[in-house]
């Protein structure tokens, strides 16, 4: 099973810098939001006995919301801070407002450039794809542990696709996406047939009420 988690409201949101590698933290309000994300996963996490993975990416907004999560888990272990669950690398527009970055910018010929790369430094669609995927499925079996990780829009999606077993070319030619919320939980497991599954997507309820996600209450089996 993975537990797919999105930092919550991040100070980039409300200065109006642009995101990517920019290392932004979380404001008050991304906190109040981890922290019921959090709630309802130790809900579901009370008393069970299942080995966990937390794994988040080591900007600041990522690693203080993994943080926050494995407080309320009462974790044991180390959360692991992975380089490659960044999200996208927007190269020199790091840490720049979303009006001066505008300077820089590369405006793709399509929106289904893949090898386009929109900042100088920055990546492109394949690579920052590659970099999540590759990473996460070299750094654990995803078929087979139980992991929590914890990390940014673009880098979910990624996940997502691959796990859907889809590649970018794919992804572009059917004009493909999901939308992550701040502080969503996405939650992806394997089915009774064997077949990769998302169970939840996207779930924001936590913000407005306090019951567990179930996320044991999937039907999944593990190859």
């Amino acid at each position: 099973m993975i537990i797919l988690v999105r930092h919550g409201e991040a100070t980039h949101h409300t200065q109006h810098l642009t995101g990517g590698w920019t290392d932004s933290t979380l404001t008050d309000k991304g906190r109040a939001q981890l922290r019921a994300a959090a709630v309802k996963l130790a809900l579901d996490f009370d008393g069970r006995k299942e080995k966990l993975r937390i794994l988040a990416s080591d900007l600041k907004r990522a690693a203080e919301s993994a943080e926050i999560i494995s407080t309320a888990l009462d974790f044991r272990g180390d959360i692991e801070y992975c380089p490659f669950l960044r999200e996208k690398n927007n190269g020199v527009a790091a840490g720049m407002t979303e009006e001066a970055a505008k300077e820089f910018f590369c405006k793709p010929a399509t929106e289904q450039e893949l090898d386009h790369r929109n900042y100088p430094g920055g990546e492109t669609r394949r690579e920052f794809y590659e970099r999540n995927a590759g990473g996460l499925w070299a750094a654990a079996d995803v078929e087979k542990e139980n992991l929590l990780v914890v990390a940014h829009k673009g880098t979910i999606q990624n996940i997502i696709f691959k796990w859907l077993g889809m590649d970018m070319e794919q992804v572009v030619k059917f004009n493909y996406s999901v939308d992550i919320a701040p502080a969503s939980v996405t939650v992806l497991g394997i089915n009774k047939w064997h077949e990769h599954t998302i169970f939840r997507l996207n779930d924001v309820s936590h913000l407005n009420h306090s019951e567990g996600f179930g996320v044991f209450n999937f039907k999944y089996e593990k190859k």
